[in-house]
């Protein structure tokens, strides 16, 4: 009976993997995201079995197949990464005018009012932020402290809200001049006019009295979603 058991455990796993092989798709550019246009990263793979691994390490995200010619693909060529249900933002080539946009990787993305997105990206250059978000990062060991890094097979890492005190939050869109991507940081300017026609969560947004806490994914997410702005 247990070997009848652990055959069905190993069957499941098995089934898991394959289907996080095939649920890991890619958009090379935002007119494929809003267009739908999703790739298969199993298709551009010559082992069909190959599974593709989610990584964190450093506060990013990486994805990795063992195929050094799809791997590069997934790190310079794609733009937006559809994993398990969750998206993620290629940042190697995003540019940022607003403020420093210190993140080389992917992070983590929610979709925003109709075809935007919205990607909380770590500000690790502020060593206060650092310190508090060590503090208050929980259930796996603090990212990007000492070097911290973890493997994701089965399981999806996905930050709560609250893990994401040293985070920034960045908007990408179609640019309006030439339908490539653009990338603009959420600062105070932003959220006041976006809050303009809402007193309550305007108070609720400026109750954080450091600019550090105010400008924290932490606390703009939550008021992002109460507006029905930002869908996951």
């Amino acid at each position: 009976m247990k070997g009848k058991s652990f055959l069905v455990t190993v069957m499941l796993l098995c089934g898991m993997a394959e289907v996080h092989a095939q649920q890991a798709q890619f958009c090379r550019n935002f007119a494929d995201y809003e267009a739908g246009k999703w790739e298969k990263v199993s298709s551009l793979t010559s082992n069909k079995d190959k599974v593709c691994e989610l990584k964190f390490k450093d506060n990013e995200f990486r994805f990795r197949t063992g195929e050094k010619d799809v791997d590069k693909i997934l790190k310079k060529e794609a733009l937006v990464m559809k994993y398990d249900g969750h998206l993620y933002v290629n940042c190697r080539n995003l540019d940022c005018n607003t403020f420093s946009l210190d993140c080389s990787n992917y992070a983590q993305a929610f979709r925003y009012g109709g075809n935007k997105l919205l990607f909380a990206a770590y500000k690790i250059n502020d060593g206060a932020l650092l310190a508090s978000l060590a503090a208050d990062v929980v259930g796996f060991a603090t990212p990007g402290v000492a070097g911290a890094s973890i493997l994701v097979g089965s399981e999806v890492v996905w930050y709560a809200t609250k893990d994401l005190k040293g985070f920034r939050c960045y908007l990408l869109e179609k640019s309006n001049e030439d339908g490539e991507a653009m990338v603009e940081g959420l600062n105070d300017e932003f959220m006041e006019k976006l809050l303009a026609d809402n007193p309550a969560l305007l108070r609720r947004y400026k109750a954080a009295e450091k600019k550090s806490d105010r400008l924290s994914a932490s606390h703009i997410i939550p008021i992002l979603k109460e507006m029905g702005k930002v869908k996951e």
